[in-house]
């Protein structure tokens, strides 16, 4: 049997909230400390009769604590992480790796100098969807890849924004939300090598746009598009539409991810393959079938795969460096997209 990893939550807020809860659910860990200043945090603690502390480093002292999980903002990421990591401690941090690729660096670099590894968490890439259109997509089911399409778009409650980081530079719905987008394609389909995007503040006004669109050229010549908002009344987000998002409703049908190759298509999260019945071109008829999957839950997955991680049984799925060239592609996108305000608007 595996030994249980015992487990510090740095930081209470709502992903770590999910991360509490899914802690207490797990045979693979033992969640032994809540470190965040909030009353709210002591009183979770006191629920999960855990112990609490109102700063992370005292709880880093504690001998039996093995890991921890980072899910405190993002300007907080890199010296939670690093101060783990000189401890000793394997970290799982929440994305983004940080909040500029500065930061993330230390990050990477923290975990070079220590040799103690880092999780990062895009819980997507452990998703049924993600990882069956991965294996059929690798396995040349739709041929070369062509195009892709995302849609992440819905519409967050105002009380979200009385949390004042969540309103500046640094977060907004790139770094929060379409970072996760980003990184599914790039698992998908590969690197993305050059963006384009503009932006707009419209409707709340905040300091970080509240919708971006952007278009993407990979590695591999694809050509792709991204449409994010969170103001936009809508179900096309991947959180919504799979039923694999942490705190949503039941999911309504509906696609996101749209990947089309010389081959077939597969569009995401059903899994549906779009293929032309004899000649692949637009006056045959198309015939659809949908890939089977594995059911599981992404975050008690990534979860599980942190213990192992922690136990030295594997690799991290998404080391620090991987996570980097998300962040890289996210940060890009979001500065064009603030940039893009100032441009000329033709008439």
């Amino acid at each position: 049997m595996s030994e249980t990893v015992k487990i510090g939550l740095i930081g209470a807020g709502l992903i770590g909230r999910e991360h509490a809860k899914y802690c207490q659910s797990s045979s693979e860990v033992e969640l032994v400390g809540i470190a965040d200043p909030s009353t709210a945090a002591a009183e979770l603690a006191q629920i999960l009769d855990v112990a609490h502390y109102a700063d992370y480093k005292e709880m880093l002292q504690r001998s039996d604590i093995q890991a921890v999980i980072a899910a405190v903002p993002n300007a907080l990421h890199a010296s939670v992480a690093v101060d783990a990591l000189e401890r000793g401690l394997p970290v799982l941090v929440e994305k983004p790796l940080a909040d500029s690729l500065d930061a993330a660096r230390q990050i990477v670099e923290a975990t070079r100098q220590t040799g103690v590894p880092v999780l990062v968490g895009h819980q997507r890439r452990y998703a049924p969807d993600v990882a069956a259109a991965r294996t059929f997509i690798a396995s040349g089911g739709v041929g070369d890849v062509v195009s892709v399409g995302i849609l992440s778009t819905w519409r967050k409650h105002d009380e979200y924004f009385e949390v004042s980081w969540r309103t500046q530079r640094g977060a907004g719905p790139v770094l929060i939300n379409l970072i996760h987008d980003i990184d599914a394609i790039r698992f998908l389909v590969g690197e993305i090598e050059e963006t384009i995007s503009m932006g707009g503040k419209a409707v709340r006004g905040l300091d970080v746009p509240d919708t971006t669109g952007t278009v993407m050229r990979f590695a591999n010549g694809a050509i792709g598009t991204a449409l994010a908002s969170d103001a936009a009344a809508s179900p096309w987000c991947w959180d919504l539409t799979s039923g694999y998002g942490a705190y949503f409703p039941a999911p309504p049908d509906g696609d996101v991810y749209f990947i089309s190759g010389t081959e077939a298509a597969i569009s995401l999260p059903s899994l549906t393959v779009s293929r032309h019945q004899g000649d692949r071109h637009w006056q045959t008829p198309i015939e659809q079938t949908t890939l089977p999957r594995v059911e599981v839950n992404p975050y008690v997955a990534q979860l599980e795969h942190f213990a192992a991680v922690v136990r030295l049984e594997t690799e991290p799925l998404i080391t620090a460096e991987d996570a980097l060239k998300t962040l890289e592609v996210a940060l890009t996108i979001d500065e064009d997209a603030n940039d893009s305000l100032t441009r000329k608007v033709f008439s």
